[in-house]
Parts: C-alpha cells; sequence; structure tokens
C-alpha cells in the first residue's frame, strides 16, 4: 500500500477543491544531463519546485513496477515521478518514498534513532518522534506539493511533498567524503551547506542519482578477494556424496530440491531459508534469453530474551553466490513480490520474512546465501542437503 496515495486522497477530501487545469507542457531538455522532458511530468516538476526540489532528470520516461504494478516512471537526481492516469489531479503524479529507501538500502532502521527534541520554534512530528528545526524547518516550509493553487504553501503541503522526518539532525559521511549535517525526510534529505550563502545553505541530497547507483550495481563474474565471502560456521557441510553419488548430487545442484530448508545462526538470530523455485518471470518482469529468475522464501527469527536488541531485516542485505562463485544482488522484481523484505524490525521473540528474487544465468544454481548484517555476517550454505 503506497501511503502517500492515501495522505493525498484524504487531504483532497479535506480541501474539497480541485486546482485548474493547466496547459500541457512542452518537452524541456537538459544539456547537463543530456536527457527531456514533457507532459504531465514537466508540468508537475514546473509547478512543485523545480530544480532546487527534484534536479534534473537523469533517464527519459520509462515503465517501472513499483509495489508490483507498473507505471511510467522519470528519474531525477533527487526523487522519482510516477505517473498514475487512475487518478484525478494532483493526484496523477506521485513521488517516490526515496528518503525511506536510501535508508533501507544502507541497511539503516530509522526506527532506531534517537529521537529529536523540540529546542525552541520547532515543528514537532508525533508520528515519528522527531523535530524540525532552524534551517532546515524553514527549507522545509520554502516548497510544498501544488494542491490548493494558492501561492503560499502550507505545512500540509511541505509535508505532502517532503514526508514527515525520519531523523534528527545528524552528522553523516557524503559521497563526497565530507562530512555534513543531515537530517531524513520520507522523501528527501536535507543537508546543512554553511559554506554556502543562502537560501543555498540548505540543499536536499541527490538520492535519485544515489537510488540508480544502487539498483544497477554491475554485477561481478567472481568473488573478489577483497569481499570474499566467509564461510558458514554454525551449518556444518555434511559428506553429501556418500548419499547421493557423484553423478547424481551434480544433477541435483543444478535443480537444488524445494523441501525442506536451509538455516544459519549468530547470536540467538537465525535466517532460515527454504521454498527455492525457478521461474521464468516474476509479476510483470521476464527473464532475458539465457537467465532464470530464483526465488526463495526467507524467515529472520529474533530468539534474544527479553531487553535484547532488535535486528533490521531488508532484502538489500543478501547475495547470492552460484555454483561457479559469481554474485548476484537481489533483483529489482523482489519488490514486486508480497513480502516485508523492503525493510522490517523484529524485536526480541519475534520473526519475520518474506521472499527474495535473483536473476542467474540458467545452467547454474545457488550455492550460498550471504546476508551482511555488517556486526555479524552470516553464509548459509545452499549447496548442501536442507534440513527435512
Amino acid at each position: 500500500m503506497r501511503r502517500i496515495v492515501i495522505f493525498l486522497l484524504a487531504f483532497g477530501l479535506v480541501l474539497g477543491v480541485q486546482p485548474k487545469q493547466a496547459a500541457k507542457a512542452a518537452q524541456r531538455c537538459f544539456t547537463e544531463t543530456n536527457q527531456c522532458m514533457d507532459g504531465r511530468i514537466a508540468e508537475f516538476w514546473e509547478q512543485n519546485g523545480g530544480l532546487s526540489v527534484f534536479g534534473f532528470p537523469i533517464s527519459g520516461q520509462e515503465q517501472s513496477t513499483v509495489d508490483g504494478k507498473t507505471f511510467t516512471v522519470q528519474r531525477f537526481e533527487r526523487n522519482r515521478l510516477e505517473l498514475h492516469p487512475e487518478n484525478k489531479r494532483p493526484y496523477d503524479v506521485l513521488l517516490g518514498r526515496l528518503g525511506a529507501d536510501r535508508l533501507g538500502q544502507q541497511g539503516r532502521d530509522w526506527f532506531g534513532f534517537a529521537k529529536s527534541a523540540d529546542t525552541g520554534g520547532c515543528r514537532v512530528f508525533a508520528e515519528t518522534g522527531h523535530a524540525v528545526c532552524g534551517a532546515v524547518l524553514k527549507a522545509w516550509r520554502a516548497n510544498g506539493l501544488q494542491i490548493d493553487g494558492k501561492k503560499s504553501v502550507s505545512d500540509a503541503e511541505s509535508l505532502a511533498l517532503f514526508g514527515m522526518p525520519l531523523s534528527g539532525l545528524m552528522t553523516e559521511t557524503l559521497s563526497d567524503g565530507k562530512q555534513y549535517q543531515v537530517q531524513w525526510f520520507e522523501r528527501a534529505r536535507f543537508e546543512l551547506h554553511p559554506e554556502n550563502a543562502a537560501p543555498y545553505d540548505v540543499l536536499l541530497g541527490l538520492l535519485g542519482n544515489e537510488d540508480v547507483a544502487f539498483r544497477s550495481k554491475p554485477v561481478p563474474t567472481a568473488v573478489p578477494q577483497a569481499t570474499a565471502v566467509p564461510q558458514a560456521t554454525a551449518v556444518p557441510t555434511p559428506d553429501t556424496t556418500a548419499i547421493l553419488g557423484t553423478a547424481e548430487l551434480n544433477a541435483r545442484r543444478r535443480t537444488m530440491p524445494t523441501k525442506g530448508y536451509w538455516s544459519s545462526t549468530t547470536d540467538q538470530i537465525t535466517i532460515a531459508i527454504g521454498s527455492i523455485l525457478y521461474l521464468p518471470n516474476i509479476s510483470y518482469s521476464d527473464a532475458p534469453n539465457g537467465m532464470k529468475y530464483v526465488t526463495m522464501s526467507v524467515t529472520l527469527r529474533n530468539d534474544r530474551g527479553r531487553g535484547g536488541d532488535s535486528r533490521f531485516i531488508n532484502g538489500a542485505y543478501f547475495s547470492l553466490i552460484d555454483l561457479e562463485g559469481r554474485i548476484y544482488d537481489t533483483d529489482s522484481a523482489m519488490y514486486a513480490l508480497d513480502n516485508t523484505l523492503e525493510g522490517a524490525t523484529v524485536i526480541p521473540g519475534t520473526r519475520a520474512g518474506g521472499q527474495l528474487a535473483f536473476l542467474i544465468p540458467a545452467g547454474t544454481a545457488p550455492a550460498q546465501l550471504y546476508v551482511d548484517f555488517y556486526d555479524m555476517p552470516m553464509t548459509i550454505e545452499l549447496r548442501t542437503l536442507p534440513q527435512q
């Protein structure tokens, strides 16, 4: 369910008004990125902040699967715009939740961020427990999603454009290697740049660029020496040749059993894998020639006792290593599957899970699943016989 849709529709019902229909925007091209925009997306871009809010376009309009449905989208330096012709204006263009998405891609659970207090003159959001203050609040209120047709920007319109704060003000090292104070929102990252004169002392992070770079990481042809996958110690490797014989074992490795499960446990955190299936397509995504989709169920169980730490799980943590030693990240089709692996916090005594999807060559099969928890990486040995 897309929370932005619910919010915008509810806000429209409260206002009970619709902005006037604007003329269709003409094509506008940018030499900086060699990309153009036109039509409703260009109109939305110009009406709701333009370059300072969205940045330059970094793609043309393209078909993309979002929450299991295919939409026309265009990616910009700072966000992603989606066409939803099934909705009335102004809800026929929706924004991606790239702030929340990028935190998930980084493996960061925003629920665990320290809450920020009201230091005076702040806007406090009880929903997330964070306050927006000073220069960031001024920048947040400077732009908003144009809903009521008025020139002034209301807090409700700023909320519709940027979303709620997911963090307080914190210091982070950004892609230029320098440290800045930043504050994360559902659809943006506000950055303090005191070296610039106002109003450019607060800039929006290039989350659109970062999201595209994350999703288009090349698949290496071999396991790099510097990032060699550690061998699991929690799951012993049985002598499978004594059970099946070499020829049968090699054949089975190419298809992989779909019954039973594989698991690894570290520090009372258990990852279990089961129901491995090979599919020619997932939702709206077809596997290219010579490739196949591998899907598997994933469960994280937190067996830590009362007072123990929670664990955040995200599909971006997982990498698949095939029998030839090649590494694959979770495919974008994973986000079309019905699961909680886009990000879930598992408190002690509970579990969460869903499905992963990998795109691999048709002639190979999974060997290992590597889970990069940073503080406690885990390896699940899929090449062994599963527990029944």
